[in-house]
């Protein structure tokens, strides 16, 4: 009946971690903007997807009630290990958004 009951425990916890994202936290030592926008958003989102000649990466940025998002950028492995926030969003982008928050 223990056994069981630990299965049964097994199954159920693992039924919901399938239905989650992976979610990683990164910190960050890039400044203006983007530590600005992290501060200032609920949340900042980033997806990425690793391709052979790169990694190809976006950023979610979600605010009050509002969510704002950059293009998807192509990046390089190396470019994204150092910055990953600057490399998947312009600068540009990044200050469009914050004026948003």
């Amino acid at each position: 009946m223990k056994t069981l009951a630990t299965l049964l425990f097994v199954l159920f916890t693992t039924a919901s971690y399938a239905n989650t994202q992976a979610v990683e936290q990164i910190n960050t030592t890039e400044g203006y903007p983007y530590k600005n926008v992290i501060f200032k958003a609920q949340r900042v989102e980033l997806h990425y997807s690793e391709l052979e000649n790169g990694i190809e990466c976006r950023v979610n940025v979600v605010g009050d009630e509002q969510q704002h998002s950059g293009d998807t950028q192509q990046v390089s492995h190396k470019k994204f290990q150092q910055s990953p926030m600057a490399a998947c969003l312009t600068r540009t982008t990044a200050k469009q958004i914050l004026a948003k928050l």
